[in-house]
């Protein structure tokens, strides 16, 4: 049954592009390997392979591992090709996918599409676009090609990945741009209850080494059956480039939620994450990446309530270091070898063996094409 649905996705998909292509076809063609398809028009594919191991038996699923979530074995991150049009006043997206990023973090009925959304230019540098979209908050994506590790910091991993709704976004120059969200709410694409969640994005770069985004999302989260409460969401990112050869990330999350905290359901609780990356590129071909990162979510906001000894419960409150070695081969490709240490409180022993540590290796590959 399932790969009936893909099936059919992908036969959709194929119609899709040729729709668009013949719509198109009075104008210029594209030149080179996109010869036959309409100026604007492109196809572009990606894919990701990986084997891990920890040494948190205890779990088929890795915890904590979006990416890359099943331990000793080879398997596929993702498999995904992607029909994206551009004109003058309309833009467009599609792209479906395949593997386990997709079968462990997107909802079942939805697993094969990561994006579909289209748009429209109403005046010069604004645009209006709906459909289904990749978040708009966080430092890391969840394509390994696309970050400086394969894992995710413990802050992405309760990030949203993917909202559903309306995107404006304004360009005031190279550097600065704006973006307001009305989505269904956080990590969902169909709405969990009847409200909306409504968020921002501002982007600006100051000089020629750093710029900075900042990105929020404030709305009821809970599901219709149970009492609301309101999330605000706090993102920051910066990006520095102190050195030819050297990249810096730091990312910083803040949520605050209402009638949350733990001991007092009154009252409102918070969650602070965040963590700092730094790539240091030592060849042309070959790179290495340190990332820090840290998680306290007493009241368990996100990370739900979890045994600790002697307290009764609490959120997570966990912390960790990754080291990554990348080669790459050829442009848009990869080969990377990374090992990462994580660490809970000292009550919070939730991995195999009664421990609160886990040390895992990943070895990873991808292609963009």
């Amino acid at each position: 049954m399932r790969h009936k649905i893909l099936l059919n996705i992908i036969t959709a998909f194929i119609l899709f592009v040729l729709l668009i292509n013949n719509s198109f076809s009075q104008h210029n063609h594209a030149s080179g390997i996109f010869s036959g398809l309409a100026e604007g028009l492109s196809i572009n594919g990606y894919v990701d392979t990986y084997i891990s191991w920890d040494n948190d038996r205890q779990n088929a699923l890795r915890q904590f591992s979006s990416v890359s979530p099943y331990s000793s074995e080879f398997r596929l991150n993702i498999a995904q090709i992607s029909g994206k049009y551009e004109a003058d006043r309309v833009r467009g997206i599609a792209t479906i996918h395949f593997g386990d990023i997709p079968e462990v973090n997107w909802p079942s009925d939805q697993r094969y599409i990561q994006e579909a959304n289209i748009g429209f230019r109403i005046v010069k540098s604004f645009w209006i676009d709906g459909g289904y979209f990749l978040t708009h908050i966080g430092g890391e994506g969840f394509l390994p090609i696309d970050n400086f590790f394969t894992s995710l910091a413990l802050s992405t991993y309760y990030e949203p990945f993917y909202q559903s709704g309306l995107r404006f976004s304004y360009a005031f120059s190279d550097k600065c741009s704006a973006q307001f969200h009305i989505v269904n709410g956080f990590n969902v694409f169909a709405d969990n209850n009847k409200n909306k969640s409504f968020g921002i994005q501002f982007w600006v770069k100051p000089g020629k080494v750093f710029d900075i985004t900042y990105n929020n999302l404030i709305g009821n989260e809970m599901p219709s059956s149970v009492e609301g409460k309101t999330r605000f969401y706090n993102n920051l990112v910066v990006k520095m480039f102190p050195a030819k050869k050297i990249d810096v990330l730091v990312s910083g999350d803040f949520c605050i939620q209402e009638k949350s905290k733990l001991g007092d359901p009154s009252a409102s609780a918070n969650m602070l994450s965040g963590f700092i990356s730094v790539k240091y590129r030592a060849l042309k071909n070959f790179s290495m990446a340190l990332r820090g990162d840290y998680i306290n979510d007493e009241s368990g906001i996100l990370t739900g309530v979890i045994p600790v000894l002697n307290e009764g419960s609490s959120g997570l409150k966990a912390n960790g270091v990754t080291f990554a070695v990348e080669y790459n081969p050829v442009e848009n490709s990869y080969v990377r070898l990374e090992t990462k240490l994580t660490n809970t409180d000292k009550d919070q022993k939730i991995f195999y063996d009664n421990r609160n540590s886990k040390v895992e290796v990943n070895l990873s590959a991808g292609v963009g094409f």
